[in-house]
């Protein structure tokens, strides 16, 4: 989730891009080139290209991005959210919402540690999500779920990378509307290490 515009009365954000669409046309053409190749080459594994092709697929069709513009003059929240086949639009009160939410929570992933031999180790990947709660218990992301493919590992657990900015992000947005703002730390996780005032958790 980025700022793409602020006055004192509008604040526009936006989250995700083309760069989903981009890596799944990259992994159609590359299964396309392997089919192309293992027909004059019996030897080339033709359920790489197939497989290329079904995950190049998938990535383009499920990448989607936000947009949200608040506008405190009207009062109004636009939401939008864009795919590439289908998408919505929907507009809701700012006195309507009860707080903005950043949750954290731990996920299980596995990490090749092996080499060549393939040996897959667990471990605990910390993934947060930034919603607006409204009144009546509806919810709407502000982001998509992030983890930590790029964090920083401690042991066993990862710690996702720019975290602090997306709370101070979410934070700011909440102001923005005058609603509070609350980050849920993810239940049962280690502790804590304190490092220039912000909390890491482990």
């Amino acid at each position: 989730m980025k700022i793409t515009n602020q006055t004192a009365d509008t604040l526009a954000l936006k989250e995700g891009d083309a760069t989903g669409i981009v890596v799944g046309v990259v992994l159609v053409i590359t299964g396309v080139v392997v089919a192309f190749y293992s027909h004059f080459v019996p030897a080339a594994p033709l359920w790489i290209a197939l497989g290329l092709v079904v995950v190049g697929l998938v990535v383009v069709f499920a990448s989607s991005s936000i947009s949200v513009v608040i506008n405190k003059t009207n009062g109004q929240i636009a939401y939008q959210t864009k795919r590439v086949i289908g998408g919505s639009s929907a507009m809701y009160a700012i006195a309507d919402v009860l707080r903005i939410e950043t949750r954290k929570s731990w996920r299980t992933e596995n990490n090749n540690t092996g080499g060549n031999r393939g040996v897959s180790m667990p471990r605990q990947v910390l993934v947060s999500q930034s919603v607006i709660v409204f009144k009546n218990g509806q919810e709407i992301p502000l982001d998509h779920q992030s983890g930590a493919s790029s964090g920083v590992s401690v042991g066993p657990a990862v710690m996702m990378a720019g975290s602090g900015k997306e709370v101070a992000l979410a934070n700011q947005v909440a102001s923005f509307m005058g609603v509070p703002f609350q980050e849920i730390a993810p239940p049962g996780g280690p502790m804590g290490i304190n490092i220039g005032g912000g909390t890491i958790q482990l």
